[in-house]
């Protein structure tokens, strides 16, 4: 479940009912706030002020979520143990749900166990003390602890669980109209069927999750659910689509460097590699065609060759004919008669208009060497030796 856990680390634990994006904060500055508040201090602080400490400590831990995963842990620490001094259950919750989720996210997943049950205890307390009838804020935290149950469940391949922790935090989600969290979660729905291989029922999780992103109006949650879509054609083997998605993806990751730079780092090895299979799929089209070209120039020289051969065979047929025919000798006559074949003619006539070899070859459609051997033979027959004496001797005795 490698996927899911990278994740983990992409985006935020689910908080539907105070969608916090850390880049609104200022995390120097919340860092310093906390350090005014040394032990003394807190001591003899107000219960607000406690209060407001360990949020702020809650609030910097999920600033470096993603940036500093050791640091995000110290805080997260701090804000749990002045929560539980005070009862405080409400910040036990959140800040236990970020301690699950960075040793979720490192496959550490006992160590998450122990937080999500302190996060579970301080949501039964709440739940159990509920008064409040306008029960929004108590299902914002519900459907945050099912969906984060459903991530921890899902990467140790409990489909079963995981399918339904998701869908009970789906239906608050969609009754609430919280599309961020709706993005991730069918993203997330969508990662765990293309993890098991099975891509043909991810798609239409990505697409729900990109619709709602858009409907979010969010960048950093269109910006990974353009990821995920631009990964499932990279696996699907669509590169120029997965390219597409990709690209669009990376123009909001490269706007926010520091904040983003493990969601950049990803998108950017994902687009190399849908780089290099474009690439290696272009360079074996090339390949290929060039293959087909020379198959398909040796097929025209062979075609052309058994052309010329059967050619030269019906040519050589011919003159053996004629040959065989001259030797033949005529009943009732003591010796043969001087003749010209036909094509013995043809050949006479043409030297006699001052024709080379080659253009009588072409006249007569016959090849090269057909020609040279006629020459041959017409001087052997005449007893001469070169072309004009041959013309004047067929002249002399009137052959044509």
């Amino acid at each position: 479940m490698k996927r899911i856990l990278l994740l983990a680390l992409l985006l935020s634990p689910v908080v539907a009912w105070g969608y916090t994006d850390h880049r609104g904060h200022n995390l120097d500055s919340l860092e310093r706030v906390v350090a005014q508040w040394t032990p003394d201090k807190l001591s003899v602080a107000t219960p607000e002020q406690r209060h407001e400490y360990r949020r702020t400590c809650y609030r910097t831990a999920l600033g470096y979520l993603q940036l500093e995963p050791l640091r995000s842990m110290h805080y997260a620490s701090l804000a749990i143990e002045n929560a539980e001094q005070d009862g405080d259950d409400g910040t036990v919750f959140d800040a236990s749900i970020i301690m699950g989720q960075h040793y979720w996210a490192r496959e550490k997943l006992d160590s998450a166990r122990i937080y999500y049950s302190k996060a579970g205890d301080a949501l039964a307390i709440q739940e159990a003390n509920w008064s409040n009838p306008d029960k929004h804020d108590l299902e914002a935290m519900q459907s945050q602890f099912w969906g984060t149950l459903g991530n921890f469940y899902a990467v140790q391949d409990s489909l079963e669980q995981f399918a339904y922790y998701y869908g009970k935090a789906g239906e608050v989600f969609e009754k609430w109209e919280w599309w961020e969290d709706c993005s991730t979660l069918h993203r997330n729905i969508g990662e765990v069927y293309a993890d098991a291989g099975d891509l043909k029922k991810a798609k239409p999780e990505y697409e729900l999750g990109l619709k709602f992103a858009q409907q979010s109006g969010d960048s950093l949650i269109i910006a990974h659910a353009l990821y995920g879509l631009g990964r499932w054609y990279q696996e699907s083997g669509k590169t120029a689509k997965a390219l597409e998605y990709l690209t669009q993806a990376d123009e909001y990751f490269g706007n926010h460097e520091r904040e983003e730079a493990f969601s950049r780092a990803n998108n950017l090895a994902v687009m190399n590699a849908a780089h290099k299979e474009l690439y290696r799929s272009a360079r074996m089209l090339a390949i290929v065609s060039f293959l087909v070209l020379l198959l398909s120039l040796a097929g025209t020289l062979l075609v052309r060759r058994l052309r010329l051969t059967k050619q030269e065979l019906t040519e050589t047929s011919a003159v053996l004919e004629e040959t065989i025919e001259e030797l033949r000798p005529e009943s009732g006559t003591a010796a043969p008669e001087l003749k010209l074949t036909p094509r013995e003619k043809d050949v006479v006539r043409l030297l006699m208009q001052d024709k080379s070899t080659k253009m009588i070859a072409d006249e007569l459609g016959v090849g090269y060497e057909t020609v040279v051997w006629y020459r041959k033979r017409l001087l052997a027959k005449l007893d001469v030796h070169t072309s004009p004496a041959l013309i004047a001797e067929v002249t002399r005795r009137g052959l044509l």
